[in-house]
């Protein structure tokens, strides 16, 4: 009894001593980031930037293997069933995470129980843009014109089911207001029909609509987000003009697998939060219209539960269905 007593304590043990251990050793081998952005697209080229600074923070190689398609599901399924060890991660956009329970039928993972989260690395910065043809100067302004003229507007987004089609879908159910939507493939593309009046409203990139704003082209009234962007702080945010102001999920998160041990995680955050917060990296994210989050794991946690509810309102306005 004594030896068998003995062995389990030993047992015992080392089960508790190997995590220590690895925590210890960490890092002790290459990374892999896993993007379900495109190659080439900013928010890519954002990552790549601060997966460097991460690299020669560690001493150990951080690589970016962009794997884009299915709205970030097919990238998002490598990670899950990676190893929770902390060497492979995931960069993607909030709605592969928060969107994917709501529109498909059976989705292919939990966005709480089967990721451990990292850091939200950034917001992305959208704005709401009108032709110069359009008598409004403010969202106020827009909501009450639309009110009086039920049917008669049109607003072009970055595509069906994508953060500028929520955000006015969730407008539209709050004020009781009838726009048409018209998709386009990107946001540029929604932002060049303004410029040429053949839609009155659009939502595109800030750092683009701003450069048609400046040749007056199309105006400006307002900034996706709860506060004006510091990078040009001459146009007003959403949140200042509505009080009620939820903003749909935008930007770049950084999440693994589940089940990556606590001290693994501390020290990912770390050193991502390091990464991000370079005068390089943020030189970088404010010139594409990025804001800079960087938030511990239980501020990221808590941050997608509440961008699951503001979500599921979105998809629920927008009549979008599970398919």
């Amino acid at each position: 009894m004594r030896i068998k007593l003995s062995f389990s304590i030993l047992a015992a043990a080392l089960a508790f001593a190997v995590p220590g251990a690895s925590a210890q050793t960490f890092p002790s081998k290459p990374f892999r980031i896993v993007s379900t952005f495109t190659p080439g697209a900013v928010a890519d080229a954002a990552m790549r930037l601060i997966a460097q600074k991460m690299s020669d923070s560690v001493g150990q190689p951080v690589i970016v293997d962009a794997m884009p398609g299915a709205g970030g599901v097919l990238g998002a399924q490598i990670v899950v069933r990676a190893a929770p060890d902390g060497y492979t991660l995931l960069h993607c956009a909030p709605t592969t995470l928060v969107a994917t329970p709501l529109i498909l039928k059976t989705p292919p993972y939990d966005p709480i129980k089967d990721f451990t989260y990292v850091t939200h690395m950034a917001d992305a910065t959208l704005s709401l843009v009108v032709t110069n043809s359009l008598p409004v100067n403010n969202v106020k302004e827009l909501i009450e014109y639309a009110k009086a003229n039920p049917g008669k507007l049109a607003y072009g987004s970055n595509g069906v089911g994508a953060s500028a089609h929520l955000e006015m879908e969730l407008m539209k159910l709050k004020y009781g207001i009838d726009i048409t939507h018209v998709p386009y493939k990107g946001g540029a593309d929604g932002l060049n029909a303004a410029a040429a009046g053949q839609i009155p409203v659009a939502f595109a990139p800030l750092i683009s609509s701003a450069q048609m704003a400046k040749a007056g082209k199309v105006r400006i009234i307002a900034v996706t987000a709860v506060k004006r962007f510091s990078g040009l702080p001459e146009y007003p945010s959403m949140g200042e003009q509505l009080s009620d102001y939820e903003k749909i999920p935008t930007g770049d998160e950084i999440v693994g697998p589940a089940g990556i041990p606590t001290a693994i995680l501390r020290r990912l955050n770390v050193e991502m939060v390091k990464a991000i917060n370079t005068p390089e990296s943020l030189e970088r994210l404010k010139s594409i219209g990025f804001v800079p989050v960087a938030n511990t794991p239980e501020e990221h946690l808590a941050q997608i539960k509440r961008d699951m509810v503001v979500m599921a309102k979105a998809i629920k306005a927008a009549n979008i269905k599970p398919e």
